[in-house]
Order: C-alpha cells, then structure tokens, then sequence
C-alpha cells in the first residue's frame, strides 16, 4: 500500500514488520482488532531527513503483544490478503502528492499505540514517543494463557505452575508482565510503580525491618486499614520522608499480623503458670450488620499487685446463643490458652439468660452479677425511663421483712467455689455471721421503712393528653403537691407514668430542634451569647443500653431552659420556621412542672452517673469499691429529710428496685466478696462503717481459721550468748576482749508464730493510715501472708464486664463500613494484639 504526503518534506521510506501468533497464546486474544485507529502525518510534525529506504524502515516487531525492542511495531497491515502474514510493508516515496492522502486511513496502529504519537528521526534511527495507553487486559484473557491444576495455574508458555484463587488473579498478572514474556496491559494499577526516577537513598535490611515493624504495630494499635500506608498521600509523604522507602503491602502486613498473634499466643500459654489466679469476664456483641461475637478477658495481679485485664478471644457466634455453645466457647478458649480450673476464680458476665446460666454452673469459678448493668437496670425500671409502668406491678410493696433478702448466712459460700490455693486456701465455713449481725443486718435493709407512711388512695393522679398524636403530648402535673415533708404522698403509679410520658416529650422536643437547622443554629447562637463565647454542650438523645445517657439528656435539656422558653413563648421571632412548624413547636411547650420534674429526675440520677464512673475502671481493683458504692448509694436513697414529696417518691422507687436488682437478684456469695474485698482494700476500708468492718472480719476468720500453715514472722530479740570463735577471724578488740574473758554479746533474730488474729490485727494498724491498695500489698504481702493470698483470690475479681464492653466498642471501630470486608479471624487478631504489650508486666 502507497501513502503519498504533499507537505514539502523528504519522503519516507518504512518498512513494518510484524510476527503473527504461533501455537503458544498470542497477543492477539489481548488486542482489539478494530479499525478505528489510523496513522496520521500533519504539517506540524517534526521534519525528518531524507534516507534511503533500507536506512529509513521503521521495524516494529509484534510478539506475544509485547514489543521486543524500542521501535513499537503495527499490529497489522489491511494490504494483504492472507490474515495469516502479519508482516506488511508501507513504503512513501518522494513524489508522492496529498491527493492519495485519504489512503493512509486504511492503516491501522496496535491497539497500544495513539494515533498522536509523534515520529521523531536523527541520523541513525527513528523512534516512535507513544502518548496513550490501552485498557487493562479482562480476567478471561488472563486466564487463557493457562491451564488450571489442582495444585494452582500451569502457564502454557514457560509450563510453570503459579497459585491465585478463584476471586484474584494477580499473582498470575504479575507472572505475565514479568521479564521472562513481557506481556503488556495486563498489570493493576496497585502493581505498576513509577520506576522513572531511581531511588537516590537504600535502605538497609535492618532500617527496613524496623521501618516495616512500626508500620504494623501502628496498624494495630491505631486500627488504621492495611493498605493505608500505600495509598498516594502517605506514599508521597514517605518517599520525601524516608527516600527509597516502600510501605509493606496490605497482604503482606496481613500476613505479618497472623505470625505475631501466634506468637503472641504462644508467649500467653508459657506466661499463665506465673500469673497465678485469674478472673474472668464475658460477653456478647452484636454489630451494624446483625453478626454476633463472644469475648472473652482474663485479670490479673502482677507481682506489685497492679490491676492488669488480657484479652483471651473474641470470636464470632454461628448458630443459635445457647449456654451449650457459650460455656463450650469459653472452655475451649482456656484449654487453648492453657489456664487451668484452678487459677479461674470467678466469672464476671451481665443478666442475659444464656450466660447467666454458664456462670451458674460453677465451672469457671464464682458468678459475679455486674454491677454497672444492675444500675441501669435499677434506673430504667425504678424511673421508667423507657418502658410505660403497668398497674398490676403497683403499689410498691415498702414494707419488706428480712425473710425477702439473702441474708448473708443464708447465702452459700461463694468463696468454697474458688479453687483452692496451695496450702493456704480457704476453708469451708457455714455461719458466716452471727445472730447479733444477722439483727444489725436486717435492721439497716428495714430502715428506708421507719418514715413511710403512704396512702396510695390519698393522691388522685391526672394526666391530660390533649392530642393523640405522638409528637403532640401535653403532660399536666397541677396534682402533684410539692410538699416538704419525709414521707411521699404521691401514688408511684400516676408518677412514673408521668415520668415515662415526660421522657417521651423530651426525646420529640431535642429531635425537632435538631432535625431542623433554623432551630438549630437559633439555639447555638443563643447558647454562645449567654455563655461569653465558650463551647456549651448541644442537645443529646439517650439511648436504652447507654449507661447514663438519660442524665446527659435531661442535664442538657435543662442547661437549655431558657432558650427553649424563648422559642416556645414566641415562636415567631424565629425566621424561617413555617406554620406548620411553628404549631407543632407551641404542642411542645413544656410547662413549670415539668420542668420540675426534670429537675427532680437530674437530682436522683446523678449519683448514678458518678458510681458507674467509679466502677468502670480497668487498670484498678473495683470490687471493694463497688461495695463501698453499694453503701453510699444506699445511704441516699434512703436520706428524705431534705427531699420534697415528688423526689421522695422518686427514691423510694429506686431504693425498691434498687435492693431487688443489686441484692436479691446477686447470685449467691456476692455480697460477701464485696464486703471481704473492701476489708482487704486499706482505701476503702477507712471509709467503711464498724459494722461493716466486724462482718468481713468475722468472714475472714471463718475463712482462714482451719488454716494448718504456720506462717512465720521475723521477730528481733536480744539475747546474750558466749561464743567461741576462731581467733583468725577476730578483730583486734574482739582478740583483746577473749583474752581478759570477757563475754561477747550478740543479738540473734528468732523466728515467731503469728496467729491469724494477729495478722488481721496488724494489717488493722497499718490499712488506717494507708491510701494506696498497690502500694500497701507490695510492702506487706511477706508480713501478711494469709491476707495477701486471700487478696490475690477476692480483690483480683473485676464487679463490671467493662473490660468487655470497652473490647467491643473497639471491635466496633476496627470493623466501621470502610472495613466491611474484614474478616471475623483478622478482628480476632487485631482485638488481641492491640493490648499484647501488657504481657510485658508480668515479666
């Protein structure tokens, strides 16, 4: 074929030659054979020279589809008849005119050269620059130059055998591209690097292990996704950074992840003989996309006595939550692990059902309520925050007797249930407390009762709803008498209803003011102004499992009072709102008693809000304090003298529910490890009463008294002695002293018994004036062998499931909808490694 170009220049002469396919896979099951493309020769491209026509050929060579030399090489020629000689030659003479420029359409370019490109020509060859790039070769053409094994994909040019699953094939891609075949477009974008400026820094072996292990434990403590330090930002940062340094890739970090939980797991089973007793908490999570996990932590004591929690496990439940299914995971996490029956003491777990019921068979020590969850509980069915009270459940019934409660010699021992220890283990023991306590004891349950005198016919309850709309609810409390007295007079029922309907007007005022941004930027500028520019905390909605989110509300909503009387009192000052929301604003309008209410509400559930703060510690003990909490709580519940007759009737209804959740409801024992724990804490047992005091005492006797161990002390006594020593080891005083026989005095230390009585007395003297439990059992766990023992087996046991709850909010995070494809194992690993550094502690 001739193409004739009229623009004043030398011709060209070119020769294209091209290799068609053979036998092996082609290049031409890469390339689309369209005819779109042509070869175009304007007047703005560069000049070439003239040559002779063997020196001005333009070779291009197509084999595999991949270009074996610099000169790119056309895939094929329209000119010849045989499809199967891909060789054509284009030969431009030097008198050729434009009219046979319309000829040169019917060339065609491989698909992997533009049409731009520019012909570039010096004296000694001629270069085509190519300015554009083909598409990335599709799965099934990838997977044609191999024959697929069981044992991977065998390549049907070199006959090697390459492994890629059935979802990715890059592995086979980069295979393709390598140096060996050379195959084009057939690379990600992820696998391509600019190799254009070579790396001006090498780094070392060592500097790039270190680079790559920071890299890791930075993906895991930060829970960033594995491919965050490849990504362009982070890439261009690292490469001004450190030059010449690549970040792992994310299978790579993936892989690396798996290795140290291993090894993680390995150094977890060889440390557990040393870390002696441990207790255990439980828990079940579910996340955004309705799947199930189980976790489980253990707690320990170092040997300074420092509070330490470790992640055992978190795994994913299939099938249906069954104690069968809970207590065989937990069993299998402590084999795993190796820890043995006799090092679990207790297990820590909330109210559900089914891990209640795994804790009731004792086989993972004593069962432990967690408190935290009883004080939801005791807010959410005292106040009615969230479910609407039913009459059949009232009047509460005030005057309980002591037969209603466990006492605490009519609990089992709980403490029996604990392994046994060594030589110095607890003994059984059947009355814990004598006749005298037991009267003391159902004296104070009996207290709350002395004052009351209520007549539930005596009050005559009224709520007024003026709409059955939801979002139209008018409550009316003028029957409420705010009376200063010590007994309530107002029916609980009638209260609590209007409680429940009262939260339920509240959650419809903070969303409209929320969901509409007139009202909310008018409620922000106006909360600014009135605070002098500083930050004041929005409107908040609270949430049925969120711990203390109905205080936040109701503490939010009163802190925003007055401007919420502004927007209700004149509505209209508002610009923008509409009729429509303007009348639904005005249904709103909270009324001076119910913003008493909410006052009264704030005031009895704020000492709730600083107990869960207390008992949601981790790296400290929290069983002595949480029967330290269990007494303050107590204390306030009961306290009506200063109260009016709506706050009174509010604790009294708490203090009911109060004694049922956090008491009747404990399992069996409970109450006495947290009455032991806060006598063995010296910071708690300060502020504890006498009462108190003499009962864990009288406990720990009980405990400890069968005892057979003789633990010695060492006691220094005087006593004057005559020895004879070898005159070679004499002083010269000592030589003058034997030679005028004289008697030589020395003082020797004797070893003495201490009784058990003794020791508690001891540790009475030294706990008054100490304000640190770490610090105190450090330095007196020698001394006070029998109560530091009993200290590692009580204080060690956590009151909360925190530890597991924090595990989940974390689990939460890690498996967010940007890691959607995280795997159950790979969650597993990260919950697990992201606190691993702990295990330092107890080397």
């Amino acid at each position: 074929m001739n193409a004739r170009i009229n623009d004043n220049s030398p011709a060209i002469t070119g020769n294209v030659t091209g290799v068609s396919s053979s036998s092996t896979p082609s290049s031409s099951g890469l390339i689309n054979d369209s005819p779109r493309r042509s070869a175009r020769f304007s007047s703005g491209s560069p000049q070439v020279t003239h040559r002779s026509l063997n020196q001005s050929s333009i070779h291009r060579v197509l084999s595999g589809g991949v270009a074996r030399s610099p000169k790119l090489s056309a895939r094929r020629s329209t000119h010849a008849g045989d499809s199967s000689n891909a060789a054509s030659q284009i030969i431009a003479n030097d008198n050729v005119t434009t009219s046979d420029y319309s000829n040169i359409s019917d060339l065609h370019l491989p698909l992997d050269q533009s049409d731009d490109e520019e012909m570039q020509h010096d004296n000694n060859q001629c270069t085509t620059v190519s300015t554009k790039s083909s598409s990335l070769v599709k799965r099934s053409q990838i997977l044609s130059y191999f024959d697929e094994q069981i044992n991977g994909f065998k390549c049907k040019i070199c006959n090697k055998v390459y492994k890629a699953t059935k979802l990715s094939d890059s592995n086979l891609r980069k295979h393709l591209s390598s140096s060996c075949h050379k195959i084009p477009n057939v690379l990600f974008k992820s696998q391509t690097y600019d190799n254009s400026k070579p790396n001006l820094t090498t780094i070392s072996s060592e500097r790039r292990k270190d680079l790559n292990g920071s890299i890791i434990d930075a993906v895991v403590q930060d829970g960033l996704a594995f491919d965050t330090f490849r990504r362009p930002g982070m890439a261009k940062f690292l490469s001004v950074a450190i030059p010449g340094y690549v970040a792992p890739h994310r299978k790579t970090i993936r892989r690396r992840i798996a290795t140290l939980y291993s090894l993680h797991t390995k150094k977890l089973r060889d440390l557990v003989p040393r870390l002696g007793f441990l207790s255990l908490t439980s828990d079940i999570w579910k996340n955004s996309r309705q799947v199930h996990f189980i976790a489980l932590t253990a707690h320990a004591f170092t040997s300074n006595y420092e509070h330490v929690p470790i992640v055992i496990g978190c795994r994913r439940i299939l099938g249906q939550h069954t104690s069968v299914s809970i207590e065989r995971y937990i069993k299998y996490e402590l084999d795993r692990i190796g820890i043995k029956p006799s090092q679990v003491v207790s297990i820590t777990t909330d109210n559900g059902s089914n891990i209640k019921k795994v804790a009731a068979t004792l086989k993972f020590g004593a069962p432990i309520s967690c408190m935290a969850h009883n004080l939801n509980l005791v807010v959410h069915k005292g106040l009615c925050l969230w479910i609407q009270p039913k009459a059949e459940d009232f009047p509460l019934d005030l005057e309980l007797s002591s037969n209603e409660w466990e006492d605490l010699d009519r609990e089992s021992d709980s403490l029996d249930d604990i392994a046994e220890c060594d030589q110095c283990s607890i003994e059984a023991a059947s009355d814990l407390v004598s006749e005298e306590e037991e009267e003391e004891k159902a004296e104070r349950d009996l207290a709350y009762n002395d004052d009351d005198d209520d007549d539930d016919n005596d009050v005559d309850k009224e709520v007024n709803t003026e709409s059955d709309a939801e979002d139209d609810i008018e409550l009316e409390f003028a029957s409420l008498q705010l009376n200063n007295n010590n007994s309530s007079s107002i029916n609980h029922f009638e209260l609590l209803k209007n409680v429940f309907e009262l939260m339920k007007k509240s959650r419809l005022i903070i969303k409209f003011m929320r969901n509409h941004t007139i009202t909310n930027e008018y409620i922000q500028k106006y909360m600014i102004s009135r605070s002098d520019g500083k930050k004041t905390g929005i409107l908040i909605l609270d949430m049925i499992i969120r711990w203390n989110s109905s205080f936040l509300l109701i503490d939010r909503l009163i802190n925003h009072k007055d401007v919420l009387n502004s927007m209700f009192a004149f509505p209209n000052n508002i610009t923008g709102l509409t009729e429509q929301q303007i009348k639904k604003l005005k249904d709103l309008i909270l009324n001076q008693h119910e913003w008493n209410l909410l006052n009264c509400l704030k005031n009895v559930l704020k000492p709730f809000l600083q107990t869960t703060t207390a008992l949601s510690g981790q790296k400290y003990p929290t069983m002595a304090l949480s029967f330290y909490v269990f007494r303050l709580l107590s204390h306030f519940l009961e306290s009506t003298s200063d109260d009016d007759s709506i706050t009174i009737a509010l604790k009294e209804s708490l203090l009911y529910w109060f004694n049922v959740q956090c008491k009747a409801k404990l399992p069996s024992g409970q109450f006495e490890i947290m009455m032991v724990a806060a006598f063995l804490d010296p910071s708690i047992y300060r502020v504890i009463s006498d009462t108190d005091r003499k009962a864990a005492k009288k406990i720990i006797f009980k405990k400890l008294e069968k005892s057979n161990i003789n633990h010695l002390t060492s006691l220094s006594s005087s006593t004057t002695t005559t020895t004879t020593i070898r005159a070679s080891k004499l002083s010269p005083l000592e030589k003058l002293a034997a030679v005028c026989g004289h008697t030589i005095s020395s003082t020797t230390v004797t070893e003495k018994l201490m009784t058990l009585d003794e020791e508690i007395s001891s540790y009475i003297k030294e706990a008054l004036s100490a304000d640190d439990f770490q610090e105190f059992w450090t330095s007196y766990c020698t001394k006070l062998p029998r109560l530091s023992s009993l200290v590692r087996r009580i204080n060690v046991i956590p009151a909360t499931s925190v530890t597991s709850e924090a595990l989940f909010s974390v689990a939460s995070f890690l498996h967010r909808k940007q890691r959607a494809s995280l795997s159950s194992r790979t969650l597993r690993y990260l919950l697990v490694l992201k606190n691993r550094q702990v295990l330092e502690k107890f080397e």
